[in-house]
């Protein structure tokens, strides 16, 4: 009866709790078969665990939790570029991420403390972390498209990871840009009907983080047809 009366937000924002809880289980159960991509994913869903549920705990209690979005927005971009940086193996990539992450969390922190109101969203912030997460996704597919032979490709931890985060961000970013006239106009069945549409991505996101850290080791090997030596251990 209780699950009966939840109406399909309510139901989805409690539901999207599983899989953000059940990726650090399944990290820490298997981190010692977790190659350095792996593990640094491992440290993403530990780092998102307790902002998730302090968010969540907050809006339970009707009280502003927006105040947590700069440390995450940061933390998550931080560690994806670890992950994507062990994923890509470029030393382009790897000399020009430590300033883009510093010059964005620099940008944050001015943003943050400075020019916003924190009880309020900061749309641009969103916005250029999802655009850099993009960035990297792209860069991984095409990387995996063109130079990479993989014999089973949905057996690939990281192609889960970026079709995760490509759909994601394709429909959080839509949601950013409106964030604060979503709050400043507020409608609630159309507020609900926008919020639920990002619980059902999240929902998508934390299920492929949960399917890339619990999938068996897999090797990714170049296109040379003499050579078949592992790139890197995912």
């Amino acid at each position: 009866m209780l699950l009966a009366s939840l109406t399909l937000f309510q139901f989805l924002l409690r539901l999207v709790l599983v899989p953000i809880v059940v990726a650090p289980i399944v990290a820490t159960v298997r981190w010692r078969r977790l190659g350095r991509v792996r593990r640094y994913l491992a440290v993403l869903v530990w780092f998102e665990l307790p902002l998730e549920l302090l968010g969540f705990a907050l809006m339970l209690a009707k009280h502003n939790n927006l105040f947590i979005m700069p440390f995450y927005t940061v933390g998550e971009l931080c560690l994806l570029a670890l992950v994507y940086r062990e994923a890509l193996q470029s030393a382009t990539f790897s000399r020009w991420m430590p300033w883009v992450v510093g010059a964005f969390a620099a940008y944050v922190a001015l943003d943050s403390l400075l020019l916003s109101n924190l009880r309020w969203h900061q749309p641009g912030q969103q916005v250029v972390q999802g655009l850099l997460i993009l960035l990297m996704v792209g860069l991984y597919l095409r990387k995996l498209l063109h130079e990479l032979r993989v014999q089973h490709l949905w057996r690939d931890p990281m192609l889960w990871v970026s079709v995760g985060l490509l759909l994601y961000f394709v429909g959080y970013l839509q949601i950013a840009w409106f964030s604060n006239y979503l709050l400043q106009h507020y409608d609630m069945a159309f507020n609900r009907r926008i919020w639920t549409v990002h619980a059902a991505v999240a929902n998508v996101l934390h299920g492929c983080y949960c399917v890339a850290l619990a999938l068996p080791a897999v090797a990714t090997f170049t296109t040379q047809p003499a050579s078949r030596e592992a790139v890197y251990q995912q």
